[in-house]
């Protein structure tokens, strides 16, 4: 009978040491997965750096486990403060196939993308294009397809601009402007827009190429597309 207490004992300190030891294993893995995950985030961001400081990674599945396989089928990207050519910040988010890590460098088999920019993105544009303007906000005309931007005190004038695609880029013209009402000569559109262009040719992040763009009352919602390729440090 008096072995019975010692019995006990001996197994109380059985299952707290399975626990002491079940607990360091999860934290241990715990800790694994966040590093791993951390060591992917770090890879596509030193790739890509327009995607912005606060870009976020999600491969849907164990990070520790990609790693070890260097596979990845898919992985999703987003961010809120990303840069596309002049437009930024702008929310982007990203599908990226097919990740391999094996080799020296990582490849991706195809990227797809939407982008959303906001208004104030598209006058913070403009006011870097003519810094002497001052740029009093925008608005959205889905039916025209076009944005309005408010130049001078009070909005005294308006710039009219259009977004396109050519050659995998979102270009936006200025499509007419009014001081007070009256419509500004060509000559002095052209001047004070000649800025526009000027510095807009900086890489689109992961090799992405827009394939269309669209107005509606928030901004702008731009799609792009990438095909095969490596992921090489910017």
């Amino acid at each position: 009978m008096k072995a019975r207490p010692a019995l006990l004992l001996r197994r109380r300190r059985v299952v707290a040491v399975v626990a002491v030891l079940a607990v360091t294993g999860l934290t241990t893995a715990g800790t694994g997965e966040w590093a791993a995950g951390r060591l992917i985030r770090d890879r596509i961001a030193a790739a890509a750096p327009g995607l912005g400081a606060d870009l976020t990674v999600s491969a849907g599945g164990s990070a520790l486990w990609d790693l070890a396989r260097q596979h990845i089928s898919r992985l999703d990207l987003s961010s809120d403060d990303a840069t596309l050519g002049r437009l930024g910040p702008v929310d982007v988010q990203v599908r990226l196939d097919d990740v391999r890590f094996g080799g020296p460098a990582t490849t991706v088999g195809g990227a797809t993308a939407e982008v959303t920019v906001p208004l104030s993105a598209v006058a913070d544009a403009v006011q870097s294009a003519a810094p002497s303007v001052a740029v009093d906000g925008a608005t959205a005309d889905p039916q025209a397809g076009t944005v309005t931007v408010a130049l001078g005190f009070g909005g005294a004038a308006q710039l009219t601009l259009r977004p396109s695609v050519a050659d995998g880029r979102v270009q936006v013209a200025a499509v007419s402007a009014q001081v007070l009402g009256q419509a500004l000569a060509p000559e002095r559109l052209a001047a004070l827009t000649k800025g526009m262009d000027q510095g807009a040719q900086h890489a689109y992040p992961l090799g992405l190429r827009a394939t269309s763009v669209h107005v509606d009352a928030d901004g702008l919602r731009i799609e792009l597309t990438a095909g095969p390729g490596a992921l090489k440090r910017a």
